[in-house]
């Protein structure tokens, strides 16, 4: 799957969103019998268009950052990446929580589901953590891995393009020479035919003159 077809679907994916229980109001009617109110179910997309920052179609990735993250051997470095395309800082990012999340004993996907929920709502009253700020953040970097991939595919295509037309432009230029050699080549030929020819009449003026003793061509027995 490409990185545009995760993202696309990563937007469309349903997030559950437990409701916020008011603390001061439980604590005033402690006794109050009120059910707690129902989970209410967004899009990822909404959720990020909702949360502080930019949304899915608004992450942008500055061209310095292509090279910036780039390291020598080939690898990139994910967190200068997200740093140069300004992502809001999260309390617990996306690979934090994928680590926890991998670290959980058992294959139970809804227990996992339950764990993490539990973790969270106990580091989220200390640091402000929920499933929604977790979601944001691995959306958001979703969409700076596709632009970024994007925009080094429009830089390489434009490297390519220009590299492709100075070798047309050489393979031009050394056809040209290649003709101009062949021609050189070919007029040595020709000249030196002519030459030869010359110099055949050249050599008969001499042996005319000459006895027909060797070196001549008409001595006795040539």
């Amino acid at each position: 799957m490409s990185l545009f077809a995760n993202l696309k679907k990563a937007a469309g994916l349903f997030v559950e969103i437990t409701p916020t229980v008011d603390d001061d109001a439980a604590l005033a009617d402690p006794l109050a019998d009120t059910p707690p109110p129902p989970p209410e179910t967004k899009t990822v997309e909404t959720l990020v268009q909702e949360a502080p920052g930019p949304a899915l179609h608004e992450v942008t990735v500055p061209p310095a950052a292509s090279s910036a993250a780039l390291s020598n051997d080939g690898q990139v470095n994910f967190p200068a990446l997200y740093q140069a395309a300004g992502l809001p800082t999260t309390p617990i990012t996306a690979e934090q929580m994928r680590d926890t999340i991998a670290g959980l004993p058992g294959t139970d996907r809804e227990v996992k589901r339950q764990t993490v929920k539990v973790i969270i709502a106990n580091m989220g009253k200390t640091l402000g953590a929920s499933p929604e700020t977790i979601v944001t953040d691995a959306s958001r970097k979703l969409a700076v891995l596709h632009k970024y991939t994007e925009q080094l595919k429009s830089t390489t295509n434009a490297a390519a393009q220009a590299a492709q037309q100075q070798i047309a432009a050489l393979k031009k230029e050394i056809a040209e020479k290649e003709q101009i050699v062949a021609a050189a080549q070919q007029q040595v030929t020709t000249v030196t035919a002519i030459c030869q020819q010359e110099a055949e009449h050249l050599d008969e003026v001499l042996e005319f003159f000459s006895l027909d003793v060797p070196p001549s061509k008409y001595a006795a027995g040539k």
